[in-house]
């Protein structure tokens, strides 16, 4: 393989600096997984569920609430 010019060579060891030698956060065999915060999350959908609910409730309600309205004050 051609040596290439000053240029390139510096690029390619630029690029070889720049790669890491080893996989990123890879761990052991001899470790085990990390168990999962099941608590956090059902913590967390339970919160968000308090909010969403009643609005999604009502957005897709409201057209129905306002043909009542609509109708009771225009007697038809």
């Amino acid at each position: 393989m051609p040596a290439g010019t000053p240029r390139m060579s510096m690029i390619r060891s630029a690029a070889r600096y720049l790669t890491e030698p080893h996989p990123f956060a890879r761990r052991p065999t001899t470790m085990g997984s990390h168990p999962v915060a099941w608590g956090v999350y059902a913590n967390h959908i339970g919160r968000t569920s308090v909010v969403v609910l009643p609005f999604l409730g009502f957005v897709l309600t409201w057209p129905m609430m306002a043909a009542k309205v609509i109708d009771k004050t225009t007697g038809v």
